[in-house]
């Protein structure tokens, strides 16, 4: 698990100022054309994942089947779905944007990142055996390639189309790590399976569905805005997000570190489960407002700062959009409420209701206000999805009200925990005067 979390911070910090530098020289122009082609690359990379990372990896840890069978069986499933995935990428683009030949080529170089991917599922190998600092350390060499392939074009001033084959560049990497490490482990013993594929297909459908679901809500936006209003816009609303996004790994932590407490509560006191699990809420949103409302206010200095002068024009979006990534939070918080209630069906359900509140909102509030448009449609979105369908479907109503009243900080601090506050504050004021 260290492994793991040192891999996904070392990978966040990279990838996040390297972007910045990126989008900098780039422009909100050039930045949002690469992301809003990276739009369809990231629903077809969905549709190519097949959803058998968690399958996989159950059949390697559990060892009733044959793991280079297993292995060799998805990456073949994901390869044929891969190109059938990259000619539809280039071929949508193609379509929409056929008056831009650029846009085309940026495609044609983005989406082989999505024929690389099929070859990331060594990497589930390596989980299903608890292996986890060689996919860290594979995906952590990788990112460092492809960062310094990003600041060699950076003092070179390269054209667009190498940042867009960049984005590539990583997938392209890490395959081949992986790859190497697998066989230089398991030698290189192609083996396939059919009745084994639609073993695997029939157990993964499931997650692929709500996959696509999640990624179509997530980057809808970015395509309708270049649809409805252009690249700068793009640039503008990608970086507004980015910005948002920075502090998740904090209430990510958190919910990391409460989730096995709140488990343990269940099986012993559903009173106690509800209890702590509104606690939780209260914690995760007063974490969300300090954030928030601190952005908000320094705004003008965090683009300025971060992005530069061409980027300030996403100064209102990132006001309201801010918000989401707390909101998102509670979500990840109530996924342990269905899952000790076996309920988890209801997530499908949820998502669906907000992908149709995404894509209703944006037709509607994009051609009228544009960024802001798509800001206020994304944080009505993640409110209906994680707040609104919670309190609105029967079977998930108790989950609704524990949100409300954590969000409200109703019934938060018990005896227990005010006496600790009490002696926390007391210890500060000690020491605060002795000095």
């Amino acid at each position: 698990m260290g492994w793991l979390l040192g891999g996904k911070i070392v990978n966040m910090i990279l990838s996040f100022f390297v972007s910045l530098a990126t989008a900098r020289y780039l422009g909100p122009d050039n930045f949002g054309s690469i992301n809003y082609v990276a739009a369809y690359v990231s629903f077809f990379s969905s549709i190519t994942s097949l959803g058998l990372s968690v399958i996989v990896i159950k059949e390697i840890s559990m060892g009733k089947e044959d793991d280079n069978e297993v292995i060799w069986t998805g990456i073949l499933m994901r390869f044929l779905t891969a190109v059938f995935s990259t000619i539809a990428v280039i071929a949508l683009v193609s379509i929409t944007d056929k008056s831009d030949p650029l846009m085309v080529k940026i495609a044609i170089l983005e989406s082989i990142a999505i024929l690389a991917s099929a070859f990331d599922t060594f990497m589930y190998w390596f989980q299903g055996k608890l292996l986890g600092k060689y996919t860290s350390i594979a995906s952590v060499v990788a990112y460092i390639g492809m960062s310094l392939y990003r600041i060699y074009l950076l003092a070179n001033n390269a054209d667009i189309l190498w940042f867009a084959f960049a984005t590539s560049v990583d997938t392209l990497l890490l395959s081949l790590i992986l790859m190497l490490c697998y066989v230089r482990e398991n030698g290189f013993h192609p083996k396939v399976s059919v009745r084994l594929g639609k073993s695997l297909m029939k157990q993964s459908y499931h997650y692929m569905i709500s996959g696509l679901i999640a990624i179509l809500y997530s980057k809808i936006d970015q395509i309708m805005l270049k649809q409805m209003l252009d690249t700068y816009s793009v640039g503008l609303y990608t970086a507004a997000l980015t910005i948002a996004g920075l502090w998740g790994m904090i209430p990510s932590a958190f919910i990391q570190s409460v989730s096995p407490i709140l488990y343990k509560n269940a099986e012993e006191s559903r009173g106690m489960f509800y209890k702590r699990l509104r606690q939780s809420y209260a914690g995760i949103w007063l974490l969300n407002i300090c954030w928030s409302l601190g952005v908000s206010i320094f705004s003008y200095w965090v683009i300025y700062l971060l992005y530069g002068k061409a980027y300030l024009g996403a100064r209102g979006a990132l006001v309201i959009v801010v918000w989401y990534t707390g909101i998102t939070s509670i979500g990840s918080l109530t996924q342990v409420y269905l899952a000790t209630e076996n309920k988890n069906k209801y997530v499908n359900y949820f998502a669906l209701a907000g992908l149709v509140t995404d894509v209703v909102l944006n037709a509607l509030l994009i051609p009228r206000m544009g960024i802001l448009g798509a800001a206020i449609a994304t944080l009505v979105t993640y409110t209906v999805i994680h707040i609104v369908m919670p309190l609105a479907i029967k079977d998930t109503r108790d989950a609704g009200r524990l949100i409300i009243q954590g969000m409200l900080f109703r019934d938060v601090l018990d005896d227990e925990m005010k006496q600790i506050i009490k002696v926390s504050a007391q210890k500060v004021l000690g020491k605060l005067k002795r000095k």
